[in-house]
């Protein structure tokens, strides 16, 4: 095999599992929720995976989440939230593509061959108000990605923090990706967002994420907060890409089940839409 060969299936992988749509640091959302707001939410204070920074949790739960992403990618995620005072969250997701076609440098009607290309990622979350009005949470996050015979993994800490202004207006903070390593692909992601509770038990979310000196992104969420049935969407706007995404979920007794879906712009890259399914069960 070529190294321009190599040098092109590593491309793919990593804007496939690593990057979405070309914008560096957006990883890939970890379940149905996340997707169905497009990401927004860094002062929800519900997702590690958007800000560490958690609320205080007044049950533990597990979740499963089953995933398909962009070019047939299927994925699952499984997160356990527990504690109070220190709300605590592990998860493990994956991502996996098999059968995807391999060419020499000029293309030909005929594939090489196949191959397929792994990740895993693992984290672990913790926040605390610290004897204060306020959150603050750090998470720790490995990942690994298999390709042919080779391997790569790496750490990543992210950290965040919310600020409760009043009873309706929450601001959060959040810095992602920062890596143990001298070198590594991804950029320090710096994000602000801000929540927003109206009248009839909904809620509006803006978040303005920085991910390098050229790639900024603005995003827009709004859920409602009912008891049974609600409804999240969410949009995404920056120089390269426009999204929306849509979900709802309903809860009875202990369970939840969360859906969402999201349209992106540019069809080339899949014929088919993202969807994720979540159940989750309070213990």
């Amino acid at each position: 095999m070529t190294n321009k060969i190599k040098l092109y299936i590593q491309i793919f992988f990593m804007f496939s599992f690593s990057w979405c749509i070309g914008l560096k640091g957006l990883i890939i959302p970890e379940n149905g929720y996340v997707l169905s707001t497009n990401g927004t939410g860094i002062a929800e204070g519900n997702s590690p995976s958007l800000n560490p920074a958690l609320r205080e949790n007044s049950t533990s739960y597990i979740q499963f989440s089953f995933n398909h992403w962009i070019g047939d990618i299927q994925g699952s995620h499984i997160a356990y939230h527990f504690g109070e005072k220190f709300a605590q969250s592990i998860t493990i997701q994956t991502w996996n593509a098999t059968d995807l076609e391999l060419r020499d440098d000029t293309p030909t009607q005929i594939p090489l061959g196949t191959f397929g290309v792994h990740y895993v990622s693992t984290a672990y979350s913790i926040s605390h108000d610290l004897n204060t009005p306020f959150r603050f949470g750090m998470r720790l996050q490995s990942n690994f990605n298999n390709l042919f015979i080779e391997s790569e993994s790496n750490l990543m800490l992210s950290g965040g923090a919310l600020f409760p202004i009043n009873s309706f207006i929450t601001i959060g903070t959040v810095i992602k990706n920062l890596t143990f390593e001298k070198k590594s692909d991804l950029d320090p992601t710096l994000g602000i967002g801000m929540q927003i509770k109206i009248p009839f038990n909904l809620s509006f979310s803006s978040d303005f994420i920085k991910f390098s000196e050229l790639d900024e992104d603005i995003r827009f969420g709004f859920r409602t907060n009912w008891n049974k049935i609600n409804f999240h969407m969410g949009s995404s706007m920056s120089e390269n890409r426009n999204s929306k995404a849509f979900g709802f979920s309903f809860n009875h007794k202990r369970w939840l089940i969360n859906y969402g879906i999201y349209y992106h712009e540019n069809s080339t890259l899949s014929p088919s839409l993202p969807q994720f399914f979540d159940i989750r069960f309070h213990l």
